[in-house]
């Protein structure tokens, strides 16, 4: 899909994730109050990966996104607003109510530092980590190669910058100082929404992708 296609509908593939990880919170929605708390988890997460989107979006019409450099030096900035965020926090131990007790800037440290795992309540080990976050490099690397259109390359951004900013968490902290709470859900930081944003185009792509081989095939038979 190339850039100019990427109209105002294509911006509800942001609801892919959010979507996702709200799957594994419907069995502990026994009131109204935790069901009002992941809608507004779900349409935060819609209307933050959009505006990332757009930031990147400018920064793609000044510069060539697709160079590796300009990708680099984006994330690398992402990554450095994520960092600088929680620095700022962890300094001033600020936290406050944005919309009542449902959603909070309210300071969590995730000491399993993986989203996915998170929702699983699975434990992990730094070994576990490792190679699961190995396996995800190997599968960007993959894709990187795969689709190299000015859409993908944003999408990459975020996944490297959410990377990076991981590796930072780990390097200075030792855990993820996550702080942005949604009542009885969860809390993300920053990166999060990074994930949210660069794997829901990714998975769109792949999507798209696989409906043109599917097409192409019914031409050949």
């Amino acid at each position: 899909m190339e850039e100019n296609k990427f109209s105002l509908k294509h911006y509800l593939v942001f609801f892919i994730m959010p979507l996702f990880s709200a799957v594994f919170y419907l069995k502990y929605m026994k009131s109204a109050e935790r069901v009002i708390g992941l809608l507004m988890y779900v349409f935060i997460c819609v209307i933050i990966s959009a505006l990332l989107w757009k930031a990147v979006s400018v920064v793609s019409s000044h510069f060539d996104i697709r160079k590796l450099n300009v990708t680099v030096i984006t994330a690398a900035a992402l990554a450095a607003i994520d960092h600088l965020i929680k620095l700022v926090l962890s300094k001033t131990g600020f936290e406050t109510s944005i919309i009542g007790k449902y959603l909070m800037i309210k300071h969590s440290h995730n000491l399993n530092q993986n989203g996915i795992f998170n929702h699983l309540n699975i434990e992990t080990s730094q070994l576990t980590m490792i190679f699961f976050k190995a396996a995800i490099l190997a599968a960007v690397i993959c894709l990187y190669k795969i689709f190299k259109s000015e859409t993908a390359r944003k999408a990459y951004v975020f996944v490297a910058a959410s990377a990076l900013a991981n590796f930072l968490d780990t390097l200075f902290y030792g855990y993820t100082l996550d702080y942005v709470y949604f009542y009885k859900v969860m809390t993300y930081d920053l990166k999060d929404f990074y994930v949210d944003a660069g794997w829901s185009v990714i998975f769109m792509l792949i999507f798209i992708n696989e409906i043109k081989k599917s097409k192409e095939k019914k031409k050949v038979n």
